[in-house]
């Protein structure tokens, strides 16, 4: 059966002449850490991007349907974030938030009249893992509850605290954690312990929740984690 064909773009793909995909590979094996890991046997290289394709080291067009875990959302060098990005990188490229700078303010404002109800404060951090190590701390330091509520198969990040509400041993490693992490039954339709055809699904799986919180815990809670995403996107609610 033939390969259905990508659809013509107008972008034009530069001329690769940097290493080769080899010698990107030796490189990383020598000087780059071992906990991460490549797609296939024989690794993509990607080079260029423009929108929704991009571009190996020989030249071959894909279709991106990953987009770098969430964080491509409008496409690769969409020519209105490239041209911000150079106007800005012309003006001023970084400012401490020890200065005042109208563009985090502003942004900030912008940012927060989408949340609803009273979510109008806006914490900028690095990455997902730092997100939910500042949400997990700021749940136990308001509620006064250390104990947590996380779904199994759940990923919310890799630091010392996230990986304790992670729960897939990919992602595990043997060093202290977990400590008033409790793992429920992720309620999956499709894959969850509980059939999609099971009318009771619903309350069988509040059931292990409930039971979690009576028998494994002061009985409160700082927080529920959940995964919506399966990505570093984890909620806390």
């Amino acid at each position: 059966m033939k390969s259905p064909a990508l659809p013509p773009t107008a972008h034009q793909p530069r001329k690769y002449a940097g290493p080769t995909a080899t010698e990107v590979l030796a490189l990383r094996q020598q000087f780059m850490n071992p906990g991460i890991f490549l797609y296939y046997k024989t690794p993509l290289m990607i080079v260029e991007g423009s929108m929704q394709y991009v571009w190996d080291d020989s030249g071959r067009r894909y279709l991106d349907g990953i987009g770098g875990i969430v964080t491509v959302s409008v496409g690769h060098c969409h020519p209105h974030v490239v041209a911000a990005a150079n106007r800005q990188n012309e003006i001023y490229q970084h400012s401490t938030t020890l200065y005042l700078h109208p563009n985090v303010a502003q942004y900030a404002e912008k940012l927060a009249s989408k949340m609803p109800g009273d979510l109008k404060a806006c914490y900028f951090v690095n990455s997902g893992s730092e997100a939910n190590d500042l949400a997990l701390l700021m749940a136990r330091s308001y509620t006064q509850n250390y104990d947590v509520i996380s779904l199994r198969n759940a990923y919310h990040g890799g630091n010392a605290s996230t990986m304790g509400l992670t729960a897939h041993s990919n992602w595990k490693y043997n060093v202290p954690h977990s400590f008033g992490v409790h793992h429920a039954l992720a309620p999956y339709p499709y894959r969850g312990l509980f059939g999609y055809d099971d009318a009771d699904a619903g309350k069988k799986y509040a059931d292990d929740v409930k039971q979690l919180i009576d028998y494994a815990t002061p009985g409160k809670v700082a927080a529920d984690a959940l995964d919506r995403f399966g990505d570093e996107g984890g909620d806390f609610v």
